[in-house]
């Protein structure tokens, strides 16, 4: 039976996906090296060798993932679950439940933050199709989490997903009433966006108001882009007014670039008539950003607005 360290250098010279995921599991299962088992996940994961993956490779990965969970001083920070829980999520079996119940309660505060997010993500993702009810019930406890991470904004972000999925919305309004904009302000307006643009196309329009006249105030760039989302992609020509006051108020030159750019990509005659019209009116310091997104725009008034807008900047 070759060593750890032989299984160790035939896998990094191995080059079949098939021969790098059998030698992979192989050291997976002996190994408790660190830097074994970082290159036996690193290996699983690349998506040629993931996706030779099935259910006879459960074993392997249920057995290690689970003896972790039972010994979570060999894996403080999560990430050796993290992976492994990912690679059971892809292979999608109804029987690593457990695991995934297991997932979404872990926390790990090292020292003081919390650095199982994504650990809690990836083990909501699996929970979903097995239990929706339940998963729902953990998104909506993720959402507005303080331990939500300030990188990738998980695992709300994976909430909102999973609650989009099942049609439950109404925890994601009550997380932009209460917590979304203290999300904003902390450097998570991402997660804020996503929901404001996930509220569904039934959403009432005079309850949409209120959450862009509480965001609007606020200013926070990723978080008005998913009202611009909003507005835009589900054509809300009753909040078009709106609009143009959320991309012409910002102080942020970006976002209005962002909104001026999606109203004439959208090609949309009453968006486009209304860019045209902005234009003409553009503040000096703006006028790059109306160039920009006028000449992009559909409708044929588009030349004429080009030109006013280039003899301005002159």
């Amino acid at each position: 039976m070759p060593t750890q360290a032989e299984l160790f250098e035939t896998l990094r010279r191995a080059t079949a996906a098939e021969a790098r995921r059998d030698l992979a599991l192989q050291l997976l299962e002996r190994t408790n090296s660190r830097r074994y088992l970082d290159e036996c996940l690193q290996a699983l994961r690349a998506e040629r060798v993931r996706d030779t993956l099935d259910e006879s490779h459960r074993p392997v990965l249920r057995e290690k993932c689970l003896r972790f969970f039972k010994d979570s001083k060999r894996d403080k920070a999560g990430l050796l679950r993290e992976g492994l829980t990912r690679l059971l999520v892809h292979i999608e079996h109804p029987d690593d439940a457990d695991i995934y119940k297991l997932g979404v309660e872990t926390y790990h505060f090292q020292p003081v933050d919390d650095v199982a997010q994504n650990l809690r993500a990836v083990a909501l993702a699996g929970l979903a199709p097995i239990d929706p009810p339940l998963a729902c019930l953990y998104a909506a406890r993720f959402l507005g989490e303080p331990h939500t991470s300030v990188f990738n904004c998980e695992p709300a972000m994976t909430a909102i997903k999973v609650l989009v999925a099942s049609n439950q919305r109404l925890p994601i309004y009550q997380f932009l009433l209460r917590g979304g904009g203290e999300m904003a302000q902390s450097a998570r307006g991402e997660l804020s966006g996503m929901a404001l643009e996930s509220l569904g196309d039934d959403f009432p329009l005079r309850l949409y108001e209120d959450l862009i006249e509480l965001y609007q105030a606020i200013d926070q760039p990723t978080a008005t882009m998913g009202i611009v989302n909003w507005i835009i992609e589900d054509r809300k020509q009753a909040l078009y007014e709106r609009l143009e006051d959320v991309i012409l108020s910002t102080r942020d030159a970006d976002l209005r670039r962002y909104g001026l750019v999606m109203m004439a990509a959208a090609r949309d005659d009453e968006l486009g008539e209304r860019l045209l019209r902005m234009a003409k009116t553009a503040r000096r310091e703006d006028l790059p950003l109306f160039i920009e997104a006028v000449e992009i725009c559909h409708l044929p008034q588009r030349d004429e607005a080009l030109a006013n807008l280039r003899r301005r900047l002159t």
